[in-house]
């Protein structure tokens, strides 16, 4: 909501609401405190926030595993599923499924970066399974507030922009937990900001065809005028920004996170329509040739990751 960001805060009225927020989000996390640990075969990073929305979360969570390939792990994601269509968990994902079948975000981490990726609701039956195929690092996708799901380190993504909003729970404010929960993460990472350290931005790589698959480097492909940029992800506006900063200025038409796309939303478009990653794999089955997707990675530091690699190898330690 823009009120949790802007200066007309309405929802205040609702503050009896979040203290009841506030009493269940501490017990929950007081009892994964008290909760004997559960010993796993390999280490368990949490990547995920305190606050509605986007924040950044997956494109982080593809860098991480691109940077864990590379230094010769065999890294493995575990994520809710939500969208997800099936009704039989865990779930592997396959080069067979469908989006719809198994959700936009875990369909496309699995193919974009080739290493097991399971579903489950519950992330500790997701975990089980997917420590069977072999992985030595097992990355979530969100589920920092599922205090089921033991981990080893957790990695809370923030917005760089809007940060807290004002900072009260929700549905007075955004956030999931107490801010005092940032005290206990192991990192803390800030999205769309420059200056290296924790915080990263979001670099266009190259443009991608929906329908083709062709990639062409971002300053060789011809931008209409009459191009409509689309994005149905948690924050649009993410997107507005990454066009900007390559010259791009064009209408933006905002569609809910995870929206399940028809053709008919475009039926009365014809012209070239610009999208992210996350739209791209839902709209694929009906795509046309005019449509394109800008691939994005997550800009981390050298700082960044020799903090994470130290934590991780200490976890490998125990």
């Amino acid at each position: 909501m823009l009120s949790w960001y802007g200066r007309f805060q309405w929802t205040w009225i609702l503050f009896p609401i979040s203290c009841l927020f506030y009493c269940v989000a501490r017990q929950k996390r007081t009892r994964f405190l008290k909760a004997q640990k559960i010993e796993t075969q390999v280490p368990v990073v949490v990547v995920g926030n305190i606050t509605v929305g986007g924040t950044g979360k997956t494109p982080l969570v593809q860098a991480l595993v691109e940077h864990l390939k590379d230094k010769g792990f065999r890294p493995g994601i575990i994520s809710r599923g939500y969208g997800a269509s099936i009704q039989s968990f865990p779930h592997l994902i396959s080069l067979n499924d469908k989006c719809e079948l198994v959700g936009d975000e875990p369909y496309m981490l699995a193919h974009s970066l080739n290493v097991p990726v399971v579903i489950d609701p519950k992330r500790k039956q997701a975990l089980e399974r997917i420590m069977q195929l072999g992985v030595d690092v097992v990355l979530s996708d969100d589920g920092m507030q599922h205090y089921d799901l033991p981990r080893d380190l957790e990695v809370c993504v923030l917005d760089g922009a809007r940060m807290l909003g004002n900072a009260q729970l929700l549905p007075v404010g955004p956030l999931r937990e107490p801010r005092g929960r940032l005290n206990e993460v192991d990192m803390v990472a800030l999205s769309g900001v420059e200056g290296g350290g924790n915080n990263f931005e979001f670099s266009p790589v190259s443009w991608v065809n929906v329908k083709t698959g062709v990639h062409v480097p971002i300053n060789e492909l011809n931008i209409e005028k009459d191009a409509l940029a689309i994005a149905g992800i948690g924050n649009p506006l993410k997107f507005s920004k990454s066009l900007e900063k390559i010259g791009i200025i064009r209408p933006l038409k905002a569609f809910p996170d995870h929206y399940a796309y028809q053709a008919s939303d475009f039926s009365e478009t014809t012209g070239q329509i610009l999208m992210t990653q996350k739209d791209a794999v839902k709209i694929q089955s009906f795509s046309r040739e005019n449509m394109w997707y800008l691939k994005i990675q997550a800009g981390l530091s050298d700082e960044f990751l020799d903090e994470f690699m130290n934590k991780l190898e200490n976890c490998l330690e125990r």
